[in-house]
Formats: C-alpha cells, sequence, structure tokens
C-alpha cells in the first residue's frame, strides 16, 4: 500500500497539480492533503523551527478514516495531530510539525498518514546549522522583598551580552505584571561583546509572594531567563494599590476597570486629577470604575492620567498615582462582551473563587466543598507526602538519582498553547529543577471526551510522539496538568456539567491506567469565553456562560474523590488504586474587565480574533504566568518542580 501512495506522490510532482487519493479499502473515499512537501529551512541546533501544517480534506461523501501516522527521522517533531480520528464530510483535519536539529546536516524524511487506507506522504526537508553567537545574561535571578503595596521597587539592573562571534538578535524580551522590564522596545541586533541592559521593577499590588521569569527570545539561540520572585507587604499609609498599566481597551468597543485603594478607611471616592484627562468616551465614577465606550477618535496608544482617592476617615486621608490605558486596534472578535451575565437576569457571571457559599442556579461556589478555596487539610497533606516521595526515576520507572520525571500536560488547543509557553518559561527559570520534563499532551481538537476515551488517538499520539519527544517514558510520569471541555455542549445546565464531570473522571483514571507513577493530577479552567459569543465566521466552541460552568464539573469531580468515591481512590491503605490524587492548579477563570478579588480580567486584546483561544502573546503569557505561579509556589508541587536550594 506504501508504494500505491509514492506512486501518487511522484504523479503530483509531474503533473504539478492537486489530486484527490483514492483508497484501495473503500470504494468512493477521496481526500486531498495539502502541502506535500514542507521545506524548514536553516535551523540552529538546539531550537525549534517554525511548525508547517499539513491538511487532510475529506471529500468524499462519507466519513474517512485517518488510521495512522508516522514520522520519520527523530529529528522532525509532531507540534499537533493525532491517530486514529474520522474526518467528518467536507471537513479537515491537521498535522503540525517541527524540525529540531541535532547535527550540522541537512535532513530529509517523511510524514506517512495512512488515510482510509492509503498512505500519503509528505516530503520533509530541514539543515542543521551552528552559531557562534552565545547569550550570557548578568545574572539568573532577581528578588525585590518587602516592596510596600502601592509603591514600585528601585530597578535591578540585567544586561545581556554577546559573547560569541557571530552576530545575534534579541527578538523578545518580557515579563508578566506586577513586574515590569525596561530598556527593550523592538528587535535588537547583538554584535560580538555587545550587551543589551535591561531594568526591571516590581509594583506592589497586594500584600503576598509573586514569581515570574524574564524571557528573552533570539534568532539562532534557544531562548534563556532570569528567575523573578517578591514579596509584597501591608503599606504604612493609604495608597492607590491599582497596577499602574491598566487592562488594555478597544477603540469603539466598551471599557470597564476597577481602581484600588489600601490601607485607609473605605468607602473611597475617586476622581481625575486636574490638568489630567481619561481617553474619549471614558468616564471614571466617585466609586472608582472606569466605563464607557472608547471614541472612534482615540488613536491605538497608551494614554497617562492622574487619579485621585479619598478615604472616609476624619480628617480624610487622600492619595494619588499615573495610570496608564493601552488602547488597541479593533479586531474581529466580539470586544462588546467584557462581562457576562447569568441567564435571563442582569446580575454578573461570579467567579468560583468569589462566589465562595453564593450559589449559580443553587449550586455553591467555592473550589473545594462548603465554599471554601482552601484544599482540605487532609488531601493536602497526602499531596504533600506524595510530592516529597517524588524522585527521579530510569526509563522503566525505577529510582535513579540521574533520572526525569515529567509533568504531562492533557487538553485542548487552547490549553496547548499555554502549556507551551509554560513550558518555555520553565526551560528559562533556573529555579526549575533539572530532573524536570515537560511532556505536551494537549493539541488541537483533543476535547474531553476524546482523552475520556482509553482507545481515542489523542492517547497514540501521547505514547508515538510527545513522550519520545521529551526523552521521558510513561513510566517517568508522575504528574498530569489538565484543561479539558467539551466543544459541542447543548447548555443545559448543570447536564452539560454532570457529562463533562464524567468525562474528567475517566481522564484521571485513563492517566492511572497508562501511566504506573503517575500520582499527581492538577485541574485547570479555561479562561473566558465571552469574547467568542456573536463571532458568526466561527461556531464558538465553548461559548460562555458555559466556559464558567465547566469549573464547576472540576468542582465536582475533585469533590468526588474528596467524598470517597472508590472510582477515583488514590490511597493504597484503603483499596485499589484507581486514579492519581485530584487537586485544583490555578483557577484562570474571570468574567472579562470584570476584575476578581485578586484583580485578575481578561479584555478582548488577551484573545484571539475567534475569542476562544489565548492570543499571541499577551493572552498566552498572562495564562502561562498563572501556570507557573502554581507550580512554583503550590506546597504539593514545589517539592518537585523547583531546583534544591
Amino acid at each position: 500500500m506504501r508504494i500505491q501512495g509514492q506512486r501518487y506522490l511522484v504523479l503530483w510532482f509531474l503533473t504539478g497539480c492537486c489530486l484527490s487519493l483514492a483508497s484501495s479499502s473503500a470504494a468512493g473515499q477521496t481526500f486531498t492533503y495539502s502541502p506535500k512537501k514542507l521545506q524548514f529551512g536553516d535551523v540552529t541546533i538546539g531550537t525549534y523551527s517554525t511548525n508547517l501544517t499539513v491538511t487532510v480534506t475529506n471529500t468524499s461523501p462519507a466519513p474517512l478514516t485517518i488510521n495512522s501516522y508516522s514520522i520519520t527521522p527523530s529529528q522532525f517533531y509532531l507540534d499537533y495531530g493525532y491517530a486514529p480520528v474520522t474526518i467528518e464530510v467536507n471537513h479537515t483535519f491537521q498535522f503540525s510539525i517541527w524540525f529540531v536539529p541535532t547535527s550540522t546536516a541537512t535532513v530529509s524524511g517523511q510524514l506517512t498518514l495512512n488515510i482510509g487506507g492509503t498512505d500519503a506522504v509528505v516530503l520533509l526537508r530541514g539543515k542543521g546549522i551552528t552559531t557562534g553567537a552565545v547569550a550570557s545574561l548578568s545574572t539568573n535571578a532577581l528578588s525585590f522583598n518587602n516592596v510596600l503595596v502601592g509603591t514600585t521597587s528601585p530597578p535591578q539592573p540585567v544586561t545581556v551580552t554577546n559573547t560569541g562571534t557571530y552576530n545575534l538578535t534579541v527578538e523578545s524580551v518580557h515579563a508578566d505584571a506586577p513586574f515590569v522590564v525596561t530598556g527593550f522596545t523592538s528587535p535588537v541586533v547583538l554584535s560580538p561583546q555587545q550587551n543589551l541592559p535591561l531594568q526591571v521593577t516590581f509594583t506592589g499590588t497586594m500584600p503576598q509572594y509573586f514569581a515570574n521569569v524574564l524571557t528573552l527570545t533570539y534568532d539562532v539561540l534557544p531562548g534563556n531567563g532570569v528567575s523573578l520572585s517578591a514579596t509584597a507587604v501591608p503599606a504604612t499609609s493609604m495608597v492607590v494599590s491599582t497596577f499602574p498599566t491598566l487592562p488594555s481597551g478597544v477603540v469603539e468597543y466598551p471599557y470597564l476597570a476597577t481602581l484600588q485603594a489600601t490601607s485607609g478607611t473605605p468607602p473611597y471616592t475617586w476622581s481625575v486629577v486636574a490638568g489630567s484627562s481619561l481617553p474619549a468616551g471614558l468616564s471614571l465614577s466617585s466609586s472608582g470604575t472606569i466605563t464607557g465606550t472608547l471614541a472612534s477618535s482615540v488613536g491605538v496608544g497608551s494614554y497617562s492620567f492622574q487619579v485621585s482617592a479619598t478615604d472616609s476617615s476624619s480628617p480624610a486621608q487622600n492619595a494619588s498615582a499615573p495610570l496608564t490605558l493601552p488602547v488597541a486596534a479593533p479586531t474581529s472578535s466580539n470586544c462588546n462582551n467584557i462581562v457576562f451575565d447569568i441567564a435571563k437576569t442582569t446580575n454578573p457571571l461570579i467567579d468560583l473563587p468569589d462566589l465562595g457559599t453564593g450559589t449559580y442556579f443553587g449550586y455553591e461556589g467555592g473550589l473545594y466543598p462548603n465554599g471554601s478555596n482552601q484544599r482540605p487539610a487532609v488531601q493536602d497533606a497526602a499531596g504533600q507526602a506524595i510530592a516529597n516521595a517524588i524522585q527521579p526515576l530510569d526509563a522503566d520507572g525505577n529510582p535513579d538519582p540521574k533520572g526525569k520525571y515529567a509533568l504531562l500536560s492533557v487538553g485542548m488547543s487552547a490549553s496547548a498553547d499555554a502549556f507551551n509557553l509554560f513550558q518555555s518559561y520553565a526551560a528559562a527559570d533556573s529555579a526549575t529543577n533539572p530532573h524536570l520534563a515537560f511532556v505536551l499532551g494537549a493539541q488541537p481538537r483533543a476535547e474531553a471526551d476524546q482523552f475520556a476515551n482509553p482507545e481515542s488517538g489523542t492517547w497514540t499520539a501521547i505514547f508515538e510522539s510527545f513522550l519520545p519527544q521529551a526523552g521521558v517514558t510513561a513510566n517517568q510520569v508522575v504528574a498530569a496538568w489538565i484543561a479539558d471541555v467539551d466543544s459541542d455542549p447543548t447548555g443545559k445546565f448543570p447536564d452539560d456539567m454532570a457529562t463533562l464531570q464524567s468525562e474528567l473522571e475517566s481522564i484521571v483514571q485513563n492517566l492511572h491506567m497508562y501511566f504506573p507513577n503517575l500520582q499527581l493530577a492538577y485541574f485547570d479552567t479555561r479562561i473566558y469565553a465571552g469574547y467568542s459569543v456573536g463571532i458568526k465566521a466561527v461556531k464558538p466552541q465553548d461559548p460562555e456562560p458555559y466556559g464558567y460552568e465547566s469549573g464547576f464539573a472540576t468542582k465536582w469531580a475533585i469533590q468526588d474523590q474528596l467524598n470517597g468515591n472508590a472510582d477515583l481512590n488514590y490511597n493504597p491503605l484503603v483499596g485499589p488504586v484507581m486514579a492519581p490524587w485530584m487537586s485544583w492548579s490555578s483557577y484562570d477563570w474571570a468574567n472579562g474587565l470584570l476584575a476578581r478579588q485578586d484583580g485578575l480580567v481578561w479584555a478582548c486584546p488577551d484573545l484571539k480574533w475567534d475569542g476562544t483561544h489565548p492570543s499571541d502573546p499577551i493572552g498566552r503569557q498572562k495564562e502561562a504566568n498563572l501556570i507557573l505561579n502554581f507550580f512554583r509556589t503550590d506546597d504539593t508541587t514545589a517539592p518537585w518542580y523547583l531546583a534544591p536550594q
């Protein structure tokens, strides 16, 4: 059969035209695939190429199955795609490939897809090259301690120096709020021995510990970074505690921002300082809310103004602060949906942590039972015990001080976007344990019902591609990060969530079955999906309020384990182990621009045009940072995630 597929491929090269391949296994099955050849060009050893995609289209009158795939040689990586998978009539399915060279050679290979019994071959070609450039950083960690809320720390320097013999380009420099990096505005070419000075500051927004990574990317080198940590402490007098850069607005769309003050006597009365003004179309209420619709006359850019807050004490205290509001151009997303209300009401959806003991259609909020956001003490102690026992393993799963252990992601395309960048953050972070590997199992079209099926091709891709590409085996996977929903809900609550809950529980059971040493499972929720509602060009995959409601499915699945469901037992002392220990990771949903108590919002520019996927880079950076902060700080992850001190 392979010879037949290659014969068709040769015919395509001779004719130079598009070809539908007829299957010999079932009459009338036809398909097209394009392109027939992927050229990756020159790629530096140790780096990833730009991913290139092959699209398969079912042109037959009946569903068509991609039975299997193979990629050779090992320098070509699967980015996404799986098999077996069935393609409906006139629908498509994609495979995306990376080139990751290991030597200075031209590498030729092929992606082979067995489609309905016929082999379709895509030729792959790339060249590995070396560079004499070396990107050296003046430090690998910065710490900002005891910064008062409402104040910004003195800047700390980071210098990037090209200590090599060839030029390199610094393509991006990024740190997430409340850290800010200055000194970089656009790509910079560094000649040998030339340097780029940067400054990093931290602004205290609330009294707590913060973790982040200053990441840098280059044209011919893998990225690197500086580990950032900070502690904010309560202010000694009244201050404006809002982060100086507000969430982004969009020209000609509604806007919402809520200002915060602390260490005074609430309520606070707000005003714009005389001589300062908001962008046209916006106003500041006395309660501290910026609302309105940005006027068409407002250009894309950043707008600075000064605000003042007065408390209710006698005599009254006053504080002021400069703020900046970034304004973006309109996108094809429906940026009107800056807040989503409960069906048939004008009451906004309230995120589960802030909902607490309150209810949504009779169902209690909070991440854990009784409206609590704290992991139950018994569950937390069990998780800590498991975490402290994790150690490097060899390929067979035996303890090995030179071995590895891995964190696997499970989920859909939006989850893959965030986890991919999180991996990059972790790789650039000196605080990451060198024994820890990351396995990208999340990928497009891999909804919860797919992973709930133990025979789904989504699992095949993990075993055939993602584990080998990460340099680990199934025996070395010790933890999973799960963020998944279904793409076609009925719109009925709680029925949809009961279905999703069952699927999430099946996923952890499958994880236990496939990965014998996987003992920890952390659940995330999807980000705000309100901007996807109303877009005519695409059917929303998980629109609001489904995106919000999916948090209940996760809560209920975890609660089942807490309540002693034998099918989810993780403790060998009380019965057969059927699943890993389960917990929330970060909870990433927020109601658009309506800020959570911790300040998290999702502005329209944080999402792609479809309103479903985090935008690149802004939205992905935000979500990746939420994941990073969780794994660096949680008491059940820090023992194995962080490098020994």
